[in-house]
């Protein structure tokens, strides 16, 4: 026998946790995952999403995209955030069919020594051992070897941070995919379909420093990117060689 019906409605996030789904919420979704279940069945993987019911858009989130400045446009301009900042969610594909899904990629090894710089040089994100950590503040190629140990399609193996970018985007329902590299033209397009001003976003949390322009030069770490990231090359149409 079937259970009630479920709204979209009951997805959001606990307001005191941005990253914790409602008591509400997470029950809806084991419902959901039953097989007799009438109300639309969950994605197959898990993704990191952001969901606005009033304005009925999915934002799959893919770090060190601009992510911080995409919420703190949303903050700006009033838009409310039922699920805010949920981590590896499966989320309802019938109840969200109408829902506009989008999110924004960039070339893999910019993003890499993204992460690296901010993760590893700013700060210890990954708790390495003091000399392992000065090895790795030093050579980015070191951080580079220990991040291909990863399966990098696998969230539960890889950091959100190092994960495929293909892997963070659920591509068999996305709408809409925008680029780092041409974020104003293509958030305008974001804003157009969600009926939101059309005003560029406020870049936030940059972390290019002097070092990043050789950094992207280095062979051996362009070489390393290509292997670690040959499927989103691949599906996402960036050029290895060419940041």
């Amino acid at each position: 026998m079937a259970g009630p019906e479920i709204s979209a409605e009951v997805l959001r996030t606990d307001p005191d946790n941005r990253a914790r789904l409602t008591p509400e919420a997470k029950q809806a979704l084991r419902q959901l995952a039953r097989p007799a279940a009438r109300s639309g069945e969950l994605s197959p993987r898990s993704y990191n999403l952001t969901i606005s019911h009033a304005h009925r858009f999915v934002w799959f989130r893919v770090a060190k995209v601009a992510t911080r400045t995409l919420l703190g446009y949303f903050e700006d301009n009033g838009v409310v955030l039922d699920v805010d900042h949920a981590y590896r969610m499966r989320y309802p594909t019938a109840l969200l069919a109408d829902y506009f899904k989008f999110g924004f990629v960039r070339h893999p090894l910019p993003r890499f020594v993204s992460t690296w710089q901010d993760k590893v040089v700013n700060a210890n994100y990954f708790g390495f051992d003091d000399d392992v950590l000065v090895r790795m503040r030093e050579h980015v190629e070191e951080f580079a070897a220990w991040a291909a140990g990863h399966d990098l399609d696998d969230l539960a193996d890889a950091d959100t941070h190092l994960a495929l970018q293909t892997r963070l985007l659920d591509l068999s329902q996305v709408d809409f995919v925008g680029r780092l590299e041409t974020f104003d033209a293509d958030f305008a397009v974001v804003c157009d379909r969600l009926g939101l001003p059309t005003v560029p976003a406020t870049p936030r949390h940059r972390t290019a420093t002097t070092r990043t322009a050789s950094l992207l030069d280095s062979a051996e770490l362009q070489a390393a990117v290509a292997q670690m990231y040959r499927k989103d090359f691949q599906v996402l149409g960036y050029d290895p060689a060419r940041p």
